[in-house]
């Protein structure tokens, strides 16, 4: 039996193998389309995974980063805490020393028949009731007066142990 007549206009049907061709040809396409869907999948999931651990090295960098600003920024603090402790024992000095200076100049000021409540009278001839051997009758060391510098040329007195 033949074919059905064709339709005027139409082409004639294909033959069955050149139809088999096509049909595997289609299959084929298919399958590279699904392969290369599963490529793209795998290379999409290698592109994450190394951008996961680039923003993982990245932070760890980071935290390295910060960590080591921290420990400056301790031994910054450290450092300046010192530093006011210093400030703060030099203002107390500061102060010690103009306290010094206002006794010092109390005493300058004070009439020179006093003795000086700070600065030891020096007796060099030991104290009166020892006697000229005194008491383990051994005769002590005496020193003569230190002589003070004079303060104007031709001009000269002992020195009594006080200041001036």
């Amino acid at each position: 039996m033949s074919a059905p007549p064709a339709p005027p206009g139409a082409e004639p049907p294909l033959p069955r193998w050149m139809r088999l061709i096509g049909a595997g040809l289609t299959a084929l396409v298919a399958v590279l389309a699904l392969v290369l869907l599963h490529q793209v999948h795998q290379q999409a999931s290698r592109s994450q995974a190394l951008e996961r651990r680039l923003q993982d090295l990245e932070n760890r960098r980071d935290l390295e980063r910060a960590q080591a600003l921290e420990a400056q920024l301790r031994a910054l603090a450290q450092r300046l805490q010192g530093l006011e402790a210093s400030a703060g024992q030099v203002r107390e000095l500061e102060l010690q020393q103009d306290e010094l200076r206002r006794q010092l100049q109390r005493q300058l000021q004070r009439p020179s028949s006093q003795p000086s409540e700070f600065l030891p009278f020096n007796d060099p001839y030991g104290a009166p009731d020892s006697g000229p051997l005194g008491k383990s009758g051994v005769k002590p060391v005496v020193k003569p007066p230190a002589k003070s510098i004079p303060k104007s040329k031709g001009a000269s007195r002992p020195d009594d142990g006080r200041m001036p």
